[in-house]
């Protein structure tokens, strides 16, 4: 979790759009009929018309995507998007993705409650692991990859049972992050015992950096020596060396000229004596391979500390060595600002889209050349919002669920190797807390469905699954992707950002989302909702399941609600996909 003493946000791409769209309906408000009732339905009218207009005009690349929509009073107001996906893989596709694509980062000092449970933490977290064991399943049986890591990471001692007898002690400190940390080797010995993970899981283990003392090295040495024994050489993935080091002047603690070419010599000190101490001489470094780190880890993708980047670091050569596996930026998208809503921010294709874009650079610089190339970029720290805490009104609810779907798939079509969501016990946007909470039994929130939605889409497959979207980068309130199971067509996601709640003073409105131009023989679709709409935090179902610590994390199925739902395929081949407002569909199709 990133240390946020000095807050950086950055303005959603989005306010650029709504300043357009405010201007075009200043310049439009003379048409308005003086009825009150004439004036309402020409105001959606206009509305609706900006809408098309900015889906249409905006992006001409994105031609497949027509928007037709229909105009009726507010109370039943509906649209009508047609969508016209390639049978076959389109040239604007993403490269192949992962099967855990979909996978999650922990605080450290969280990651005992994610993996043990009962008196003393004696026993294995079965709770997690049958939620971990649902993503598996989603992905062909490839688990998510977990990092562990964090501002409280880098801030870990680690001593031994002679010296603290608990596995784990914390000092507590801002916004749920603690000042200090220390572990002992049992904390190691519990946390990594196999009944707890999926046997496919994999893990990014993170030591600290900041420390420059003349014990600085030899603790990280020895953190990475007792991570790398418990983990073992079939599940471990790389080593990160430090948190968000880009921070480090903000926080005081280096002095205020310290640059990437100083980050890099004490990375390259670090990471040269793990690779000496612990790697050199272990299983996974008995054939030679160098390459067992995660470097970066940087606290955000470039324009609040635009010194700080991939291309920076590599030209500094953090990779001289060749130790650098992949490249890791962290992301979160938006802070606690007065602008900060849930409809405007979170549930905002075209915001969405404007923040993952600042990756771009990042992946075209690995590409760039044959040193680089076989390097992956990936999110390795990321989630909704930065403010942690008091939060759980944008954070753990059903719109923030539909942001993650977004955000996911966004971040897959634009060709992130892999997204690992942040979480903690206590966090508002995690998916699941693990724990009791001062009372409160443990529960999945709803982010969590999320999870499971994009992983079900990408899905379980043996051929590559690749990505194309459907809809315009700056349309803000629908999105659409189409998912290729070894370049034929398989499913689309389809998530409707508008925002609707139980108090809202009209009926739950509904898009169809008309899906033309297909030899479509069958299709089935199952809905992401919640009756209390967009800022439920409870009764989130997808495809009629849900998911709760009364089953233990084991799927439930809820009565009442549709499973999976036949859609009537036309004689034209023709299947109308209706999506309420504040809800996602996923659609299986049969070609």
């Amino acid at each position: 979790m990133p240390h946020r003493d000095v807050e950086h946000i950055r303005r959603p791409i989005s306010h650029h759009v709504a300043q357009q769209g405010a201007l075009h309906t200043t310049r439009l408000q003379h048409l308005l009929p003086s009825s009150p009732e004439s004036r309402e339905m020409k105001r959606l009218q206009l509305s609706s018309l900006l809408a098309f207009l900015l889906c249409t005009t905006a992006h001409p690349s994105h031609a497949e995507t027509s928007c037709t929509l229909k105009y009726t009073p507010r109370e039943e107001q509906a649209q009508t998007v047609i969508l016209s996906p390639s049978p076959s893989l389109p040239a604007q596709s993403s490269n192949p993705i992962a099967n855990n694509f979909v996978s999650l980062s922990i605080a450290i000092h969280w990651f005992q409650d994610y993996t043990r449970q009962g008196t003393d933490a004696s026993q294995p977290n079965t709770f997690t692991r049958n939620l971990l064991n649902s993503l598996a399943e989603s992905s062909g049986g490839i688990a998510p990859q977990i990092r562990i890591g964090g501002t409280s990471a880098d801030r870990t001692t680690y001593v031994t049972r002679e010296e603290q007898e608990e596995t784990i002690k914390t000092v507590s400190g801002s916004n749920g992050i603690p000042i200090n940390v220390t572990i002992n080797p049992l904390w190691f010995e519990r946390c990594f015992e196999d009944a707890t993970f999926p046997p496919t899981t994999k893990f990014v283990f993170d030591v600290p950096l900041v420390r420059n003392d003349s014990g600085a090295v030899n603790n990280t040495v020895r953190g990475a020596g007792w991570a790398l024994q418990a983990i073992g050489k079939d599940r471990f993935q790389a080593f990160e060396i430090g948190n968000e080091e880009d921070l480090y002047t903000d926080q005081g603690v280096v002095p205020r000229n310290w640059t990437v070419a100083d980050y890099v010599g004490r990375w390259r000190e670090f990471s040269g004596a793990i690779y000496d101490s612990v790697i050199k001489n272990s299983e996974i470094g008995k054939d030679g391979e160098k390459n067992w780190f995660q470097g970066l880890v940087f606290s955000g993708l470039g324009a609040n500390k635009p010194d700080w980047t991939t291309a920076t670091a590599f030209n500094a050569e953090i990779n001289q060595d060749g130790f650098v596996r992949s490249v890791s930026l962290h992301n979160y998208p938006a802070g606690s600002a007065p602008w900060v809503t849930l409809g405007r921010t979170f549930m905002n294709h075209a915001a969405i889209v404007g923040n993952i874009s600042q990756v771009g650079d990042d992946i075209a610089f690995l590409a760039s050349s044959t040193q680089t190339q076989g390097i992956d970029f990936v999110l390795g720290e990321t989630n909704s919002d930065f403010v942690n805490l008091g939060m759980d009104q944008f954070e753990g609810v059903l719109g923030s669920a539909l942001w993650g779907i977004d955000y996911l798939l966004y971040a897959a079509f634009s060709n992130v190797k892999r997204v690992n969501l942040h979480q903690g016990t206590t966090f508002g946007y995690s998916a699941w807390q693990p724990v009791p909470v001062d009372g409160v039994q443990p529960k999945v929130r709803p982010p969590w469905y999320a999870l499971k939605f994009a992983a079900e889409a990408i899905g379980s497959h043996n051929g590559p699954i690749q990505i194309a979207t459907l809809t315009s980068p700056s349309q803000e309130k629908m999105s659409g992707y189409a998912l290729y199971d070894s370049g034929k067509l398989a499913r689309l996601a389809i998530i409707n950002f508008e925002e609707w709640n139980r108090t809202t003073p009209y009926p739950r409105p509904n898009t169809t989302f008309s899906v033309r131009g297909l030899p479509i023989k069958g299709a089935t679709g199952r809905r992401l909702t919640a009756p209390g709409g967009a800022s439920a935090d409870t009764d989130v179902t997808f495809g009629g399941v849900r998911w709760n610590f009364s089953s233990n994390g084991l799927p439930e199925d809820v009565e009442g609600v549709p499973g999976e739902i036949k859609l009537d395929v036309g004689q034209d081949g023709v299947v109308d996909v209706v999506v309420g407002a504040s809800e996602a569909m996923l659609v299986t199709l049969d070609l």
